[in-house]
């Protein structure tokens, strides 16, 4: 501003607003999922990169994204990503569903780069600010390769030596339903196990991955609950929130739950009959940055703490990273990137990296400054095998 100058009396530099032009998918072929890294470029050549990963529909997802640029976006303002979203979400029929959700997210997350880039601001600052520096996380895929009680003891050794506070496994898999009394001993005794390694001061947290009968889930709750775990997550299938609502709420034990509830207009029900003590959405599969800040506010308004469900990759992390930074009730970050994929950090430069068992919040333009790496994207081709079973693989109902 110059000497003499007001604010009213400063002429915007530019007139012009900026336009959608180009849409460009990239496919990674990582360890367990096939990464969808969406680009988006503007008429003035600016950039944007955000991610649309689902697990195992990764060709579908982007399918349609190119229906829903080339119908919605293409020429349209980057900055009018409230507007983009709602058109995008109304005018399909077929909606709400994870498919559909994941493109928009993809799009809307290249949509703020694009936005912080133009404004030379982090999409945290565009959203209002943070409230946070760092973003406090909880290790997952740490476990790789354990097997006997020892191996999961060492590993988790490994990972609290990193910083992180808080674990998350599955000690059960891939038993579902109604594992025999072995199976669920074995399982036991990993926690037992894990918890003596680490002790009392780390957190963890037990993933059901959706797989248990109620009666099952009522049995692990009381079994955790003597061990200390944390929390519970989602020990039932996700549809049936009344089920989820009668797992017993043991001493101690918190039931976390979400992650495959893809619409704001469900949580509400979700709360009110499953009654989770913490709120897992996924940022990706119900649409997006705001979309999921609007359902952090519904957990808000009853006191429920969020911890964003991420397990895909490094885009997507960024985006959460500068989502956490302004969400008042957030609570843990599901971290996979230093344990799941070594492509991590080789795809994404400045791909966002844990320290100590936090998320640093990154200040720079954007999500943080990121840009693909093209020649390790080239490398990393769509993977057919790209694929982890929660149920093992078995096509046997009886397990």
């Amino acid at each position: 501003m110059n000497k003499g100058d007001t604010v009213n009396s400063i002429a915007p530099q530019s007139l012009t607003r900026p336009r959608l032009s180009q849409l460009d998918l990239h496919m990674v072929g990582a360890t367990w999922c096939n990464y969808l890294f969406v680009q988006l470029t503007t008429d003035e050549g600016v950039t944007g990169l955000g991610e649309a990963t689902m697990q195992y529909q990764s060709k579908a997802v982007a399918a349609a994204a190119e229906h829903l640029f080339e119908r919605y976006l293409k020429g349209q303002d980057p900055f009018e990503i409230e507007r983009a979203i709602a058109v995008m979400y109304r005018e399909e029929y077929a909606r709400g569903g994870p498919v559909l959700n994941s493109a928009i997210a993809g799009l809307e997350m290249a949509m703020w780069d694009i936005c912080g880039k133009i404004t030379g601001q982090p999409v945290h600052r565009l959203l209002g600010g943070a409230v946070r520096d760092s973003v406090p996380a909880y290790a997952n895929a740490w476990f790789g390769g354990a097997e006997t009680e020892e191996d999961w003891a060492s590993a988790a050794v490994s990972a609290v030596a990193r910083g992180y506070e808080a674990l998350k496994f599955d000690p059960f898999w891939p038993d579902g339903r109604d594992p025999s009394p072995r199976r669920l001993r074995v399982g036991l005794r990993i926690i037992q196990a894990v918890s003596d390694a680490v002790g009392p001061d780390i957190r963890l947290l037990i993933d059901g991955h959706g797989r248990f009968s109620p009666g099952t889930a009522a049995e692990l709750a009381y079994g955790m609950s003597e061990l200390g775990v944390h929390w519970f997550e989602e020990p039932v299938d996700p549809e049936n929130f009344g089920a989820l609502g009668n797992v017993p709420r043991a001493p101690g034990l918190r039931i976390a739950a979400g992650e495959r509830c893809w619409s704001r207009y469900k949580v509400p029900a979700l709360i009110a009959q499953g009654r989770p003590d913490v709120l897992q959405p996924d940022p990706i599969q119900v649409g997006g940055i705001l979309e999921s800040r609007k359902i952090a506010a519904i957990a808000e308004s009853h006191y429920l703490p969020v911890s964003f469900h991420n397990p895909f990759g490094p885009v997507a992390t960024a985006a959460v990273v500068q989502l956490d930074a302004g969400i008042t009730n957030m609570y843990l970050q599901e971290a996979f990137c230093e344990f799941a994929d070594p492509l991590w950090f080789d795809v994404l430069k400045n791909a966002p990296r844990p320290v100590n068992g936090s998320f640093p919040v990154s200040d720079q333009p954007g999500l943080g400054g990121i840009e693909l790496n093209m020649d390790a994207v080239a490398e990393h081709p769509y993977r057919d095998g790209a694929y982890i079973s929660i149920w093992g693989g078995s096509r046997d109902f009886n397990d």
